[in-house]
C-alpha cells in the first residue's frame, strides 16, 4: 500500500501539489480500500508526501516529522542498528537520514528492499536512496521545469498530471524476454532509478545532483580473505534477524524446506535466538523429509509446523491457479491495475489480489540465493568458463539470449533489443574486472533480481539474502564453487553447526517427470477466447501470433508458444489500463485503442481449382455467362 511521491518543481504553487495529490487518490482510493493514511510537507520547490495505512504490522514508521527534516520510507531498515546504533524504531527515521546524508555509501549497508526520501525544510533539499540492488523501486519521470519520484510508475505520471502511454522501448524489451531491461518502465517517459543511487535536489539552485556507486564496487571483497567475508556475511544475517523481530510485533514464521535458500534464512534467525516458528510444505516427495530432519537435529525445541498434502493426491502447486475457463483479458487488465504492468505475464492465469490493501502479513523468504548458486548457468559452464575472454563472452551471450526469448513469437526489433542488452551487460562486468562466469550472476543482478515483483511490490516482505554482505561473499566464489553451493554450506556451518552435514534437498528425475503436467494450458481455452483472438491481431514486437493462436486453438501449444501468447495478451491490455489512468489526468486520452476485426485474408484456390480455372472449358463456359448477363 506504501505510496510515496517526491517532487521538484521550478515553478510552484499551492494549487499543483493539491491537484497531483487529489489525482492520486482519486485513482488509488478503491485500490487501497480507502484505508491509506497521508502525511506530506509541500515546500516552496520540493516536496515529499506518503500514503500508508499504519496499522501498527510494523514498527517503523513510513512518515517521521521533527520538525526540521521529514523522512519518508517505502519498506523498513533492517541492520539499521548497524549504522545508527539500538535506536527505538519510532525515534529511528531522522537519525539515519542525518546519518546516510553524512555518508551516503552507508546506506548500502541496509537490507533490501529500502527506498527512503529525506527533505529538508529550510534548505529547501530533497534527498533520495536506492538500496544496492534497486529492489526497494524508485521510478522517476522528468518534467519541463522538475521532477517527480515515486516508487509507483502511475503515481508519478497521476502526480505530474501527464498522460500515461505504453513505452515502445519497455515493451519491445518485454515482448522477447518479458521484463523491461535497463532503466526502461511499462510507462512512456518513466524511468526506473538503478540501486545504489542517491538523488539530491536543491530547490533553492534549481540544481539535481545524481551520485551512483558502479555495481562492481558495491560487491568488491578487494581481495579479502574469503573466510572472513563469509565470516561478516553470517553476522550480518543475524542482525537482520534480529530487526526482524524488533521491527514486526509478535513470533515471525520462516519457511524451512530441504533446499539451501532458506536453510540459510532459517540458520540466521535460529542463530540470533529470534523466538520463531518454522513452517514447511509437504510439495515435493522427499523434501519435507529433509525439512523434518533439520527441526529433530536442533538443540532446542522449536514449533514446526507442516502443511501436509492427502496421501495419493499430487500436492497442489503454490499459489493455486485459476482454471482456464475465466475470463483472461479481465484477469489481465486486474493484474495490470495492482500491479501497474511490473508483474511478469506468467501471472496470467492467477487471481490478483483484489486490492493494494490486501496484504498486511509478513513475509520472509530467500530471493537473492540464486546469486551464490548460479541461477543463469549453463551446463558446461566449466567448460565454456575455460575459453578466451571473447569467445566467452560470445558463448555466454548466446546462452543467455536463447534462455530468455522464445524460439517463435518475437519480433526481430525485440530480439535484437534484448541481444544489445546482453552484451552491454556483460561487457560492464568485464570493464569492473569480473572475466570469468561470475559474469552471468552480475547479469542476475543487475538485469532480473530488482524485478522480481513479489519482493518490493508490498510492505512486510524480508529477503535477508539481499544484503550486500551476502552478494559480496558470493561474488568471492569462483564458479566452480558456486556450481558446489560452497557458500550455503559455510554459512550454515557457522549458522547452525548440527545441519553442516545433512545433503542440500535436489528431486530425483524420476520424481520431475512425474510431476510434469501432462498437457500445456493454452489460452485459447478461456471463456474470452474471441476477444482474445481480436486483441492478438493488433500487438506490435511479436511476429506468428497467428500460428501460435492457431495451435494454442488446436490444443498443440508448447509452452514457450504458450509463454509467448500470454505476453501478447498483457501488452494488449495494458492499453485498457492506460485509458483507466488517464480518466484521471485532465486533456489525456480516456479511451484504449478500439479492437476491431481485421478483413478475412482471401481465401488461397487449392491446386485442383487453379488448374480448372485455367482450362479451355472453364473459359468457355465463363463467356457463355458472361454473355447471358
Amino acid at each position: 500500500m506504501e505510496t510515496l511521491i517526491a517532487y521538484t518543481f521550478a515553478n510552484d504553487s499551492a494549487a499543483r501539489p493539491a491537484a497531483g495529490r487529489a489525482r492520486v487518490e482519486a485513482y488509488y482510493g478503491a485500490l487501497w480500500r480507502n484505508e491509506a493514511k497521508h502525511q506530506g510537507y509541500d515546500g516552496l520547490t520540493v516536496g515529499l508526501h506518503m500514503w500508508d495505512r499504519h496499522d501498527g504490522s510494523c514498527l517503523w514508521p513510513s512518515w517521521h516529522d521533527t520538525g526540521d527534516v521529514r523522512v519518508a520510507s517505502v519498506h523498513a531498515p533492517l541492520g539499521y542498528q548497524r549504522l545508527i546504533g539500538d535506536i527505538e524504531p519510532y525515534d529511528a527515521p531522522a537519525h539515519l537520514a542525518k546519518a546516510v546524508r553524512r555518508t551516503p555509501a552507508s546506506f548500502l549497508d541496509l537490507a533490501p528492499p529500502f527506498t527512503m526520501a529525506v527533505l529538508d525544510p529550510d534548505a529547501e533539499r530533497l534527498d533520495l536512496f536506492t538500496d544496492s540492488v534497486g529492489v526497494g523501486r524508485l521510478f522517476q519521470l522528468r518534467l519541463r521545469d522538475g521532477w517527480v519520484w515515486s516508487n509507483r510508475p502511475a503515481a508519478a505520471l497521476l502526480f505530474a498530471g501527464v498522460p500515461a502511454a505504453a513505452a515502445p522501448r519497455g515493451w519491445t524489451f518485454a515482448a522477447a524476454c518479458g521484463w523491461f531491461m535497463d532503466d526502461s518502465t511499462p510507462y512512456d517517459g518513466v524511468l526506473t532509478v538503478p540501486g545504489a543511487t542517491h538523488i539530491v535536489a536543491d530547490g533553492y539552485r534549481q540544481q539535481r545532483t545524481v551520485s551512483r556507486i558502479e555495481t562492481t564496487s558495491v560487491w568488491s571483497t578487494d581481495n579479502a580473505d574469503t573466510a572472513d567475508t563469509v565470516e561478516e556475511t553470517a553476522a550480518a544475517l543475524q542482525d537482520v534477524a534480529r530487526s526482524v523481530g524488533r521491527l514486526w510485533p509478535g513470533r515471525p514464521t520462516v519457511d524451512l524446506s530441504g533446499g539451501r535458500d532458506s536453510r540459510v534464512v532459517a540458520g540466521a534467525f535460529l542463530a540470533a535466538g529470534v523466538d520463531l516458528k518454522l513452517n514447511s510444505y509437504d510439495a515435493v516427495p522427499g523434501e519435507l523429509d529433509v525439512a523434518e530432519s533439520l527441526v529433530e537435529l536442533l538443540p532446542q525445541p522449536v514449533e514446526h509446523v507442516v502443511s501436509r498434502r492427502t496421501p495419493g493426491k499430487p500436492a497442489p502447486a503454490k499459489p493455486i491457479a485459476a482454471p482456464p475457463s475465466l475470463e483472461m483479458v479481465d484477469r489481465a487488465l486486474r493484474w495490470h491495475r495492482y500491479a501497474e504492468g511490473l508483474r511478469p505475464a506468467s501471472y496470467l492465469f492467477h487471481t490478483p489480489p483484489a486490492s493494494l490493501a490486501g496484504v498486511a502479513h509478513l513475509a520472509i523468504g530467500g530471493a537473492g540465493g540464486e546469486v551464490a548458486h548460479g541461477h543463469f548457468y549453463p551446463r558446461d559452464v566449466l567448460q565454456l568458463d575455460a575459453l578466451p575472454l571473447q569467445p566467452k563472452l560470445q558463448a555466454f551471450s548466446n546462452h543467455l539470449q536463447a534462455r530468455l526469448v522464445p524460439a517463435a513469437g518475437p519480433a526481430h526489433e525485440a530480439r535484437s533489443a534484448v541481444a544489445e542488452q546482453v552484451d552491454r551487460v556483460l561487457r560492464a562486468a568485464v570493464h569492473g574486472g569480473i572475466e570469468n562466469a561470475t559474469m552471468l550472476d552480475y547479469f542476475y543482478v543487475v538485469e532480473r533480481l530488482r524485478r522480481w515483483g513479489t519482493t518490493g511490490e508490498r510492505a512486510g516482505v524480508v529477503s535477508p539474502l539481499l544484503i550486500p554482505s551476502f552478494v559480496r561473499s558470493a561474488f568471492a566464489l569462483d564458479p566452480a564453487q558456486r556450481v558446489e553451493n560452497a557458500l550455503h554450506r559455510e554459512l550454515v556451518r557457522r549458522l547452525v553447526p548440527a545441519w553442516a552435514d545433512v545433503p542440500f534437498f535436489t528431486p530425483s528425475p524420476t520424481v520431475s517427470t512425474r510431476r510434469r503436467p501432462a498437457k500445456v494450458r493454452c489460452l485459447a481455452d478461456a471463456a474470452d477466447r474471441d476477444l482474445i483472438e481480436q486483441l492478438l491481431r493488433h500487438v506490435e514486437g511479436f511476429e506468428s501470433l497467428g500460428t501460435l493462436w492457431a495451435a494454442s486453438v488446436a490444443g498443440a501449444s508448447s509452452a514457450a508458444g504458450e509463454a509467448t501468447l500470454r505476453q501478447a495478451l498483457w501488452r494488449a491490455t495494458f492499453d485498457q489500463h492506460v485509458a483507466e489512468v488517464n480518466r484521471h489526468i485532465p486533456n489525456a486520452p480516456t479511451k484504449a485503442p478500439a479492437v476491431t476485426p481485421k478483413p478475412p485474408a482471401p481465401r488461397r484456390r487449392g491446386p485442383l481449382v487453379r488448374a480448372v480455372g485455367r482450362s479451355r472449358l472453364w473459359r468457355a463456359c465463363r463467356r457463355i455467362q458472361r454473355g447471358r448477363q
